[in-house]
């Protein structure tokens, strides 16, 4: 909206003895949607237009009539949908960098949890090898965890299912069961299960990023 427009809105709601409050509770709207208005900052909607003119009295040509060409009035808007779009643009630059700062505290995170997994799973394969040193040759399984929950972590941070190392927990489970009950079937159906895994979530994570950018 140009200044001469929005001047005229302001010399119409004082010559009806309305505050900006008050105008703005009339039409059901803020005081700031008003202030702007008034300070050429937005435009008032088709549907706002009709109410001021009704309101105030006048007709739709007499509120919007201006000197300006039209030339003047299209480099206007212009210049506005100009500086709307860098400000999303910056939007979109903050937002960014605020996800880069969340990954890379994220993924601290992650690695200091991971090593503390190794950590304890190093330490529980000492510890146990010693009290069942009859078992040390089956507890190598225990280094499975921390990959898992790594994987797991990496789930959270990315917000992706299909980031999951599920082979490797098919292969944990699998070796798990078949080292210490000597059962390896039908255990090993836990790996057909493996292609299954992606392709129902590979579409789920699609429909969720669809979603998000909506």
């Amino acid at each position: 909206m140009n200044i001469e427009i929005a001047n005229r809105l302001v010399e119409l709601r004082k010559k009806n003895g309305l505050s900006q409050e008050e105008l703005a509770d009339k039409l059901g709207l803020s005081r700031q949607a008003v202030s702007k208005w008034e300070r050429a900052e937005s435009s008032p909607d088709t549907d706002n237009l009709i109410c001021l003119a009704k309101l105030y009295n006048v007709s739709l040509d007499d509120l919007l009539k201006t000197d300006q060409d039209i030339e003047e009035i299209s480099l206007e808007v212009r210049e506005k949908e100009e500086s709307k779009e860098s400000d999303e643009d910056d939007e979109v630059e903050l937002i960014s960098e605020e996800d880069k700062k969340r990954n890379e505290k994220f993924k601290a995170i992650d690695a200091v949890l991971t090593g503390i997994c190794f950590s304890l799973a190093l330490f529980s394969y000492i510890l146990f090898s010693c009290i069942f040193p009859e078992q040390w040759g089956k507890l190598w399984v225990l280094f499975f965890v921390p990959i898992i929950v790594g994987s797991i972590l990496d789930c959270i941070r990315c917000k992706r299912f299909s980031r999951f190392a599920y082979p490797v927990l098919a292969t944990f489970i699998f070796l798990t069961i078949g080292v210490y009950t000597d059962i390896w079937h039908p255990t090993w159906v836990v790996f057909p299960f493996i292609p299954l895994y992606y392709a129902i979530f590979n579409p789920i994570d699609s429909a969720i990023a669809k979603n998000k950018n909506k």
